[in-house]
């Protein structure tokens, strides 16, 4: 609790009606699909930069610890809940201006609390013709909480943190950091080249503690001319050459595909049927009656080709060629062809075939850069209430997920090892072993593993959190590691034995020496 005297200082700042204090309403800021609930001392919401670097200075003066967050919509990492207990959140989701637009040169200056739908509908109003960096998190979800948080999508700027051109940010004294490149005189070229000159320090502001963003320039890919979603199916041996010739399609068509996931039969059903997923892991041979009756693969390999029509058709036949020999089906599906599939089914008697072109349509509108809600439903599949009947938020409403989120190389052999001892893992947790493996290059998958369990049921929790933990031990055995890690897990980067972990300690302590801003996030906790 605040004490008054600081109540009334922070409430001079941003005015009460943005600084929270009631108990009951802090609790609703820490419910996390991750049942780790934390105390917070106040969340205070500044309404623009100066309030911001005003409150920076107030937790200065005081010794306050605070966690700064965009929008809040970590889902499955923790969401807006701090790593520490007793902390002031800062929640930037005001600050929510399109400070500049250029079309010519393809970028957009936004702040933390801009979301993708922001983007989408200041687009739209102006006839702005680019794709937006969607992500599961959905239309509210923030774009540049997520490039600092390295995420990815499947548009061809997939890499978030790679389309992140400059960022503006307030230290823990109140200095603003902006690049020498910036501060010598060339901000107007600070905004297009990612690299800056001496050494690149933009990165230190992400998946870390060292200050708060308060703006960032993004990348943005034009809307081309043709997008058409591909699906190969595959079988559960042919898994292998899938891998293969996903690598092949990265490596050849770089400029047309954007990030290509391949996903097992059981992700595949959590997508298009809500109603097999129970209070234990379905038995293979269940799972395998489930996607025959739906008529899916044990594999799919996902993605869109980007580009002129030309383009777009040169790519499917060398899609078709690279699958060529294993592939038991290819679907080529652009927006025309959707419209005229729906069009034609909407008179005829095939509901089956209706959801399956209506989950197509929802994952297309992703791949062409529109916001979508379509990847949420996943969070709710364990939730006996089932999904809300208007915003879907799975912190607020009692979902229990967790992600796992290594980082695979694309060479086949350890793919095929990874997939067996994960499914092996989550079979004995009683977790559905639900794999999305994401090329973003040629060279490497991220995948996206989802811990799903029943917040109503007493212990599932714990079992979820310790399939978690084996997975982690056993990916580590392997020299596989999570590219990002949830609120429980961010200790495991308090290693003083390894040099980028105190190297990384070093500069915290050189530029916040109290560990005032986000104490615990991905570098040490201890408060000084």
């Amino acid at each position: 609790m605040l004490e008054p005297s600081l109540h009334a200082e922070l409430e001079a700042i941003v005015g009460a009606a943005y600084l929270e204090t009631r108990p009951e309403a802090l609790r609703q800021w820490t419910e996390n699909t991750l049942a780790l609930p934390k105390s917070l001392l106040a969340v205070v919401s500044p309404e623009n930069e100066a309030q911001a670097v005003d409150i920076v200075l107030f937790c200065a003066r005081h010794r306050i610890a605070y966690y700064p967050l965009s929008t809040g919509k970590n889902w499955g990492y923790g969401g807006a809940t701090p790593v520490l207990d007793d902390m002031l959140v800062l929640n930037l989701s005001r600050l929510n201006r399109i400070i500049e637009f250029n079309a010519e040169l393809a970028y957009v200056v936004v702040e933390p609390g801009v979301t993708q739908q922001d983007l989408y509908e200041f687009m739209r109003a102006r006839g702005h013709e680019f794709m937006v960096p969607t992500t599961g998190a959905g239309p509210q979800a923030s774009l540049l909480g997520n490039a600092l948080e390295r995420g990815y999508g499947l548009t061809p700027h997939e890499d978030h943190f790679g389309s992140l051109l400059a960022i503006k940010a307030a230290l823990a004294d109140g200095r603003i950091y902006r690049s020498a490149l910036s501060e010598l005189g060339g901000e107007c070229v600070d905004r297009l080249f990612k690299w800056k000159i001496g050494p690149y320090l933009d990165g230190l502001f992400t998946q870390g503690n060292m200050g708060v963003v308060l703006e960032g320039t993004i990348a943005l890919a034009p809307k081309p001319e043709n997008v058409t979603q591909f699906v190969v199916f595959l079988d559960d041996e042919d898994l292998e050459r899938g891998v293969h010739a996903v690598k092949q399609l990265k490596l050849h068509l770089p400029a047309i595909v954007g990030g290509v996931n391949m996903m097992n039969k059981r992700r595949l059903l959590s997508m298009i049927d809500n109603q097999w997923i129970g209070e234990k892991a379905l038995e293979e041979i269940r799972v395998i009656e489930y996607a025959r009756k739906r008529e899916l693969p044990d594999w799919a390999i996902v993605g869109a080709l980007y580009g002129r029509n030309t383009l777009v058709q040169a790519g499917k036949k060398i899609i078709r060629k690279e699958c060529r020999g294993f592939a038991r089906k290819f679907v080529f599906l652009g927006r025309k062809k959707f419209e005229f599939a729906t069009a034609i089914l909407k008179w005829l008697p095939l509901d089956r075939l209706r959801l399956l072109l209506a989950n197509a349509g929802r994952a297309l509108e992703i791949l062409e850069g529109t916001p979508s809600k379509v990847a949420l439903p996943l969070a709710y599949l364990k939730s006996k209430n089932g999904l809300p009947a208007g915003e879907l938020n799975p912190d607020r409403d009692n979902c229990g997920l967790m992600w796992f989120s290594p980082l695979i190389p694309l060479d086949p052999p350890i793919v095929r090892d990874y997939v067996q001892e994960l499914t092996r893992i989550c079979l004995a947790h009683d977790i559905d072993p639900l794999i999305t493996l994401t090329a973003f290059s040629a060279r490497c998958f991220d995948s996206t593993i989802p811990i799903l369990y029943s917040r109503e049921i007493e212990g599932d929790a714990d079992k979820a959190r310790r399939c978690y933990d084996e997975l982690l031990k056993e990916g580590v055995l392997m020299g596989l590691f999570p590219y990002r890690l949830d609120i429980d897990h961010m200790h495991l980067l308090d290693d003083p034995g390894v040099p980028a972990f105190w190297m990384a300690q070093a500069i915290k302590k050189a530029l916040d020496p109290h560990n005032l801003v986000a104490p615990g996030r991905y570098v040490n906790g201890r408060l000084a």
